[in-house]
């Protein structure tokens, strides 16, 4: 068990997911390389379903983390409404440390709508820009960083400031969609970076198309130690600087409900594994499973999985990691 108070400090942008379950029969969906889902503008959509439930990366990791017993705390810039206190109530309920969850007065806390279909999401995202701060936090084991609003870059020099003068300090880094339309600020961060955490579709932007295994080689080449790329039904790879790994996603029987946050329930898992000082193979293991819990249900955070939960699935099922 890490021996700072602070095992992990995540950083980036919360909002709150609305979603809608739509009726099957009243969409068509596409089902090819870049399927689509159809519906008449301007008509009325019967909803399955509608709840909301906290969202962001950022969210997702400390919600995820905590879950699996580190002593988590999270810094995001919130507006000043209910929507706020509601993150905040959540936070607590889960265990993880407010203290730097930052209302904004006069703003509102960002929304998302989602909709769900067919097993998988279609998110509307929206990010308010703010104006981040590095605040005096007690130093932790890691931090992970992930999306944050337009603007950011301000910021995260400061924080790779931050980073260099505590060197005791594991980075995370998991680009957001407004931190990838800055691609030079991306690898600036990359330099630092001790676990980079993207999707093919991430690392792709990065670095540009490559085979998989080039795409992990490219990243080491601006700075990154440990990368990991996870590719969908097609499972997740990673790469030390020297051995190259590959694990099937772990599936079963469950039907597959949500897809919204199986990548940053996987890197909970991931991280987690690595910050108790797992191996890398067990690390894919706990990635898979978190993963995997996540898909039953809707929501980027129900179907998390706990500690003892994984630790149980890693003794009873078998998942065999392979060379890329």
């Amino acid at each position: 068990m890490p021996n700072s108070s602070l095992d992990l400090l995540c950083i980036g942008d919360c909002s709150v997911d609305l979603y809608m379950k739509v009726d099957l029969g009243s969409v068509e969906l596409t089902h090819s390389d870049h399927p689509k889902m159809c519906f008449l503008h301007g008509s009325k959509i019967p909803v399955e379903s509608f709840f909301s439930s906290p969202a962001g990366n950022s969210c997702h990791l400390a919600i995820g983390c905590e879950k699996l017993g580190l002593n988590t705390s999270i810094y995001t810039e919130l507006g000043d409404d209910d929507n706020a206190n509601k993150f905040i109530n959540e936070f607590k309920e889960f265990g993880i440390d407010t203290k730097f969850c930052i209302k904004n007065p006069g703003t509102a806390t960002n929304v998302h709508a989602v909709i769900v279909a067919g097993g998988d999401r279609t998110i509307f995202s929206y990010h308010k820009e703010r104006n981040y701060k590095i605040y005096d936090w007690p130093v932790p084991r890691w931090i992970h960083y992930s999306t944050l609003a337009p603007g950011f870059e301000k910021f995260q020099n400061e924080l790779i400031d931050y980073l260099k003068a505590n060197p005791q300090t594991g980075v995370a880094f998991n680009p957001g969609s407004s931190q990838l339309k800055n691609i030079e600020a991306v690898k600036q961060f990359v330099k630092i970076t001790d676990v980079l955490l993207v999707n093919t579709e991430e690392a792709t932007r990065i670095v540009g198309k490559h085979s998989t295994k080039e795409l992990h080689t490219e990243l080491h080449k601006i700075g990154a130690k440990l990368t990991v790329i996870t590719d969908g039904e097609n499972g997740a790879s990673t790469y030390d600087g020297k051995t190259f790994l590959h694990m099937d996603a772990y599936k079963t029987k469950d039907e597959v409900v949500d897809k919204t946050g199986v990548g940053d329930a996987y890197s909970s898992g991931f991280l987690s594994a690595i910050i108790y000082g797992k191996s890398l193979e067990e690390a894919m293991k706990w990635g898979d499973f978190n993963a995997q819990g996540k898909t039953t249900k809707i929501g980027g955070v129900n179907g998390l999985r706990s500690r003892p939960e994984i630790e149980e699935l890693v003794k009873s099922v078998k998942l065999e990691s392979t060379n890329l």
